[in-house]
């Protein structure tokens, strides 16, 4: 059992956040054109909030202002991809809080949009 129950809280500040699958394969359709595949999506909980300046400042580099901490109740898996608010993210980096609470802590890098999200 955990120290502290922070489920409320999270599930407060909780939005649906669209979780980027994979991607189907693209094909030929009827009129004899070839179109891309689709990408598959999940909608999952979680809280995804901006890191402060003076968080950045003394991080040093680690993350930046297109960065997020996300909160969850439910684990995700380091390069998990999403969008939030129209901007693209890739878990970079997890901290397992169960031991003390009952939800997880995560980075989520924010993606260039000369990245590719596969």
């Amino acid at each position: 059992m955990s120290m502290y129950n922070f489920s409320r809280l999270i599930r407060k500040y909780s939005t649906d956040v669209t979780f980027i699958i994979g991607v189907a394969d693209g094909g030929w359709n009827d009129d004899g054109e070839y179109v891309n595949g689709q990408q598959i999506t999940e909608t999952k909980q979680c809280a995804v909030i901006p890191f402060d300046i003076k968080t950045i400042a003394q991080l040093g580099g680690l993350v930046t202002q297109s960065d997020r901490q996300v909160y969850s109740l439910t684990p995700f898996k380091h390069g998990d991809k999403f969008e939030h608010q129209g901007m693209k993210y890739k878990i970079d980096t997890s901290l397992d809080l169960t031991p003390f609470g009952d939800f997880y802590r995560y980075v989520g890098k924010g993606v260039s949009a000369f990245d590719q999200i596969k």
